[in-house]
């Protein structure tokens, strides 16, 4: 069971790298940078100024691509930018059919709407966000087969201990639903051997 961890605009983070430590299986951390993000102290415009100048959007989905492909993870838990990324990239290369995203405020999906990831997908939304509406990108998503889209009372970063938004409420709740998506996964993944070491000995 591989999960694949893919970062916000802050990179690989302690508080990320304690997020991945909390899931059950192997996982690896795909971040916008080549290093560890030791800055604490950071403020977001700042991680984002870091971001567009040494990755941006385009860039960090070819890293992601090239992070699922050679990975081959079972889950991708995306947050934020990473959650964008993951999307358009899991819409873009051939994928495990059994590959699910659990992606966290997306706010830049608004803008690859016309996408269709080839797996399951669940986007958790903030409440609102400041840059657009996301009621209509709510419902047009929902409307896109295999996609599940939750509006949560919470700000965009509750996720990230680093960002003012973060929620210790929500980082519990979450990551719990992220460890159930692992349970999920690995259930699925035992069924299936069964299956398919029942059909070897029949043959």
């Amino acid at each position: 069971m591989i999960t694949l961890v893919v970062s916000d605009i802050f990179g690989q983070t302690k508080s990320l790298e304690s997020f991945a430590n909390e899931l059950d299986g192997s996982t690896a951390i795909c971040s916008p940078y080549p290093f560890r993000q030791g800055h604490l102290d950071r403020d977001e415009s700042s991680a984002y100024r870091q971001f567009m100048e040494t990755t941006g959007h385009d860039k960090y989905v070819e890293k992601v691509a090239e992070a699922i492909s050679s990975k081959q993870p079972d889950l991708i838990i995306g947050f934020s930018a990473g959650a964008v990324a993951s999307w358009r990239a899991l819409s873009a290369i051939p994928i495990k059919s059994t590959t699910k995203l659990l992606a966290f405020y997306p706010g830049q999906i608004r803008n690859h709407l016309q996408l269709h990831p080839k797996c399951d997908v669940e986007i958790y939304f903030p409440y609102e966000e400041s840059h657009f509406d996301v009621k209509p990108v709510i419902a047009h998503l929902s409307n896109v087969n295999g996609v599940k889209c939750y509006r949560t009372r919470y700000n965009h970063g509750f996720m990230n201990a680093l960002s003012e938004n973060f929620s210790a409420h929500a980082y519990q709740h979450f990551t719990r639903i992220c460890q159930q998506n692992i349970t999920q996964a690995i259930k699925l993944k035992l069924a299936n051997r069964r299956i398919k070491s029942g059909l070897e000995l029949t043959m």
